[in-house]
C-alpha cells in the first residue's frame, strides 16, 4: 500500500488534481441537494406520472453519473442492485431510482479516496470502502422499517376485513374498502386492485388460476405477508363459509402478534439493562467520585 502511495505521489501536479477533484465533488453534493430540493418542491402530480410511466428523468448530476456507470458496466449495477428493498420503498413514496444509489455510493467513494490520497493518510483510503456502503445500508434498513410495519398491519387489516364480510359485503369489496385507511399495507392492496382492473384477472383465485392480489403480493418478501394473503385468499373462494373462516384467521393474528409483542416486551428489560449502566450509572459513579479521588490524585501526583 506505502509503495502505491509512493507511486502516486510522484505524478506531477498530483496535489492540483486532487484540488480539482474535491471541488467538483463539492459542486456535485451542492447541485444534489439543491435538486433534491426542487424535485420535492415541483408538481407531485408530473412526478407521480413520470414515476408510473418509468419515464423520469435523472434529477440531479449524481443520478446521471449514477446512470453513466450503470450503463458501463451493467454487471456491478446487477451485483449492486437493490430493487427488493426499493419496492418496499415505492410503497411510501420514498425509494431513490438505482442510480441515484450507485452515483452517491461512487461519488463518496472518489471523495474519500482523493483526501486520502492528499493527505497521504491511509485510513482514509480504507474508510473509502466502508463510507460507500452507507447509502445502500440506509435503504436496507428503511425498507426494513417498511416491512415492519406492514407485518404490524396484517391483524388489522385482516379484523377490517372480517367485519366488512361479516356485514355481508363480498370479499373483493371488502378488501378495497378495508385498504382505504391507508399505509404501506394498503398500497400493496391498491396495486393489486389496480392490476386486477388492468389486466382483467379477478382479484382472488379461481380454481387453479392465481388471482391478482396473490400475485403481487409474491413480488415482497415478506413471508408472514404473503401465508396472509394466500389464507385471504382461501378464504374468499369458500362462498358462505368465506366469513366464518376470515374471523378465525384475525382471531389467529391478532393472537400472534400480541404474543410477540408481550415476548418483546419480556426482553425490554435486558435490552435497556447496558445503555442505562453506560449512560446513568456510570456517569453518576464518577460524579460521585471525582471530588473523593481529586485530593488522593493531587497527593499521588505531587
Amino acid at each position: 500500500m506505502n509503495d502505491i502511495i509512493l507511486q502516486l505521489h510522484a505524478i506531477p501536479y498530483l496535489p492540483q488534481i486532487l484540488t480539482l477533484v474535491a471541488a467538483v465533488l463539492v459542486a456535485l453534493f451542492v447541485m444534489t441537494v439543491t435538486g433534491q430540493l426542487l424535485t420535492y418542491t415541483g408538481s407531485s402530480a408530473s412526478r407521480a406520472l413520470a414515476d408510473y410511466t418509468g419515464q423520469r428523468q435523472p434529477t440531479s448530476p449524481v443520478e446521471q453519473f449514477g446512470g453513466w456507470l450503470e450503463r458501463k458496466s451493467p454487471s456491478l449495477a446487477d451485483r449492486l442492485s437493490m430493487k427488493n428493498h426499493l419496492r418496499w420503498l415505492e410503497l411510501t413514496g420514498e425509494a431513490p431510482s438505482s442510480a441515484m444509489l450507485l452515483g452517491q455510493s461512487a461519488i463518496i467513494f472518489l471523495f474519500f479516496l482523493g483526501l486520502g490520497l492528499l493527505l497521504r493518510n491511509t485510513m482514509f483510503m480504507l474508510l473509502a470502502f466502508i463510507a460507500a456502503a452507507y447509502p445502500y445500508i440506509r435503504i436496507r434498513s428503511k425498507a426494513n422499517t417498511v416491512r415492519s410495519r406492514v407485518d404490524r398491519s396484517l391483524p388489522d387489516l385482516a379484523a377490517l376485513i372480517a367485519a366488512e364480510m361479516a356485514a355481508g359485503n363480498p370479499p373483493d369489496k371488502a378488501l378495497r374498502r378495508a385498504a382505504e385507511w391507508g399505509g404501506p399495507l394498503a398500497a400493496i392492496v391498491q396495486r393489486a386492485v389496480q392490476q386486477s382492473t388492468t389486466s382483467g384477472l379477478p382479484l382472488f383465485g379461481r380454481e387453479r388460476m392465481e388471482g391478482a392480489l396473490v400475485r403481487t403480493v409474491s413480488r415482497y418478501d415478506l413471508t408472514s405477508l404473503q401465508s396472509f394473503i394466500r389464507q385471504l385468499d382461501l378464504a374468499a373462494r369458500k362462498g358462505a363459509a368465506g366469513p366464518e373462516q376470515m374471523q378465525r384467521l384475525a382471531h389467529t393474528l391478532i393472537l400472534t402478534h400480541k404474543e410477540r409483542a408481550l415476548r418483546e416486551a419480556e426482553k425490554l428489560d435486558g435490552r435497556l439493562a447496558v445503555p442505562a449502566v453506560l449512560f446513568f450509572f456510570l456517569p453518576f459513579l464518577i460524579f460521585i467520585l471525582a471530588p473523593m479521588m481529586y485530593p488522593v490524585l493531587a497527593v499521588l501526583g505531587g
